[in-house]
């Protein structure tokens, strides 16, 4: 009878040996990750999973039941999914984070998780709003923008107004805004391979910077704008600022472009920026969303307008794993005592450049799994020990 429980026990620990061998390990794979836990729709998911394939793709959702209005071969095509939204938990090892317009306000503590998570090295983040068209009954999207904004430090924000372009159109509708892609010199690349320039903004708000505490459009004042603040996509100068919510409806009034004023209220307005930080962290703020919404960036023509979505996608989110893969230059002030042969001894100051490179572990994508096999592994052993004694 011994004999038949030692083999059990042989057989219990062979089996959590072969379950933990088998949990995969994805160091220092890059970990690219969309919220979906703000009530985003998932159209053109498909296309951003699919330009992200070589990498570690992880899907975050408030609660179990968001992941009905996933397609199933969207689905799959996700490495990993998190439940509870952008928690401290569910960002640990995230290098790229994508939040598509969100149609639920992202909490203060999420606000709090996402600074947390940008202020280590090596982050890129890219947050999508809207206009204060009332398509979503408010204007969560750039308060949840501008939340998380003003949290990592970044002088970027999002107006309370709608942006509209009576020339670079679909369909002839002044709000499909059909934005041009006139990236700043530093970020030029970013037009590679485009065929047509364009991107579909529908329904977009107003972007701008803050310098010294004043707004400031950093397409018509380009002396003005922050080095490190660099236009990506803007309207043309035939565009203008509308309020479609103002405050008497419930609206939250403008900031800076205010229609009635006519020294703001005209463009050309952006509709993309990029903010660059120490440390290889960056952030990209567009004022459409590249998932979700009425209709994403990611189409490649709308009312017959040929556009460059799913490419202008590519060069972004190629930007952003390029960014966060690179070695940080790391600075350290050492103090040097050197001892001369005269018996003197001189205290000097040297600076000394490393290069440092970040290897991200990717958690257990089955936690479930990997705790049932280390709970195994040991009962085999307990039961091996004792049995043999």
């Amino acid at each position: 009878m011994k004999s038949k429980f030692l083999g059990l026990a042989l057989v219990t620990l062979l089996v959590a040996v072969l379950a933990l061998s088998s949990i995969p390990s994805y160091s220092g794979i890059t970990v690219v990750a969309f919220d979906l836990s703000h009530r985003q729709a998932p159209k053109g998911l498909e296309v951003l999973v699919e330009i992200a394939r070589p990498y570690y793709k992880v899907l975050i959702v408030s609660e179990q039941a968001d992941l009905e209005r996933v397609p199933p071969d969207v689905l799959k095509a996700f490495n990993e999914v998190r439940v509870g939204g952008l928690t401290a938990f569910n960002l640990r090892d995230v290098d790229v984070l994508l939040i598509g317009q969100p149609e639920a306000l992202i909490r203060s503590e999420e606000v709090e998780a996402v600074k947390a998570w940008f202020s280590k090295p090596n982050r890129a983040l890219w947050i999508a709003a809207d206009s204060d068209y009332p398509a979503q009954g408010s204007e969560k999207a750039q308060q949840s923008m501008n939340a998380v904004l003003e949290a990592i430090g970044s002088v970027i924000r999002i107006d309370y107004i709608s942006v509209e372009d009576y020339k670079e159109n679909a369909g002839g509708a002044a709000y499909r805004v059909t934005g041009i892609v006139d990236p700043s010199p530093e970020v030029a690349f970013l037009k590679n391979n485009l065929k047509n320039n364009k991107v579909l903004f529908h329904g977009p708000g107003g972007l701008f910077v803050l310098v010294q505490g004043k707004p400031v459009n950093p397409v018509k004042q380009p002396e003005l704008k922050p080095k490190n603040v660099y236009v990506v996509v803007r309207t043309s100068e035939n565009s203008k600022a509308v309020e479609n919510q103002p405050p008497e409806k419930g609206g939250l009034g403008p900031m800076f472009y205010d229609p009635l004023n006519d020294k703001v209220n005209t463009g050309p307005f952006p509709l993309m920026l990029i903010e660059a930080f120490p440390d290889n962290r960056v952030v990209i703020a567009s004022s459409e969303t590249m998932y979700g919404g009425y209709t994403p960036m990611t189409v490649t023509e709308y009312y017959k307008v040929p556009l460059d979505g799913p490419q202008f996608i590519t060069n972004l989110i190629t930007y952003m794993i390029s960014l966060v893969g690179q070695p940080i230059k790391v600075t350290e002030t050492k103090v040097v005592t050197e001892t001369k042969t005269e018996v003197k001894t001189e205290t000097r100051t040297a600076t000394i450049t490393q290069e440092k490179t970040s290897t991200v572990q990717v958690g257990v994508s089955t936690p479930i799994t990997a705790l049932i096999a280390v709970i195994a592994f040991l009962v085999g052993a307990v039961a091996v020990f004792l049995l043999r004694r």
